[in-house]
């Protein structure tokens, strides 16, 4: 983390470079940390380094600014905040950049234009992008977490299925985890298993509710006919029907989630 931000100048005109350099002694908030009349080479800066903001010509030495943009998205960069400066009039390119990833766009020809102007816009809304910036990364870093919680528990469950005498090779041992895993995740213990927990499967491994189903009960049919009771007390400790010598399909996946979540 920086206690600036860090601008590139993508522009080519020698005297405007000059007069934000000049400019920028009045906001100690921001820092030039790049400049460059070229296309590619802001682009391979960005590559390596990171840029809060970027103020981009359209008319460049090598290349233009319309073309970075479209290649800024190519690359899968991660997008600064965008300032277009540009001497055109033209409704059609100024509605282009705005929609190609432009934030603000600022035109030569407008009688107040002056770098101080530029920076002082710049100094009253960059915080409020900022502030979404750090949303956005909250999110995804929150994704991230709960994505990697979702696959150790998984792993966990996959686990101990297995050493319940549960096989791999079963299309019945994956939909088994996946609804035992929805099941832990389910704080207030309403999920429906049959129409939601086995729907939420079916969507998720792109087959049907009933293939779920079939799947599930073939598994653990398989399991408890084959294994011997104590055996399977060890890791199934509640009572079932004798008769029908296993556990319905919904008690099983009900029991095993709750011992699992323990």
């Amino acid at each position: 983390m920086t206690d600036f931000i860090r601008l590139m100048l993508v522009e080519d005109e020698p005297n405007v470079l000059a007069s934000f350099r000049k400019a920028l002694s009045h906001f100690p908030t921001m820092k030039i940390t790049f400049e460059t009349g070229s296309e590619q080479c802001a682009l391979d800066y960005m590559e390596i380094h990171e840029v809060d903001v970027v103020i981009l010509d359209i008319e460049l030495a090598e290349g233009d600014g319309l073309s970075f943009l479209n290649s800024l998205e190519a690359r899968g960069l991660e997008k600064p905040f965008i300032i277009v400066v540009t001497n055109t009039g033209s409704s059609v390119i100024l509605s282009y950049m705005r929609e190609h990833g432009a934030d603000y766009v600022y035109q030569k020809t407008n009688l107040s234009y002056a770098p101080e102007k530029i920076l002082s816009i710049l100094e009253k809304v960059y915080p409020y992008q900022k502030l979404v910036i750090d949303r956005k990364n909250k999110h995804l870093v929150q994704r991230f977490n709960q994505k990697k919680a979702d696959e150790i528990t998984h792993a966990y469950v996959e686990e101990e299925l297995e050493r319940m005498g549960f096989k791999r090779k079963y299309v019945g041992f994956s939909y088994i985890a996946d609804v035992i895993v929805i099941l832990m995740k389910d704080k207030l213990g309403r999920m429906h298993i049959t129409s939601e927990a086995y729907q939420m499967v079916a969507q998720a491994r792109h087959t049907t509710k009933g293939s779920v189903a079939r799947g599930v009960r073939t598994a653990i049919e398989a399991v408890f006919t084959n294994a011997k009771i104590y055996e399977i007390q060890q890791y199934y400790p509640f009572p079932y029907d004798e008769e029908r010598g296993r556990p319905t399909c919904t008690e099983f996946l009900k029991n095993m989630a709750i011992r699992l979540k323990l």
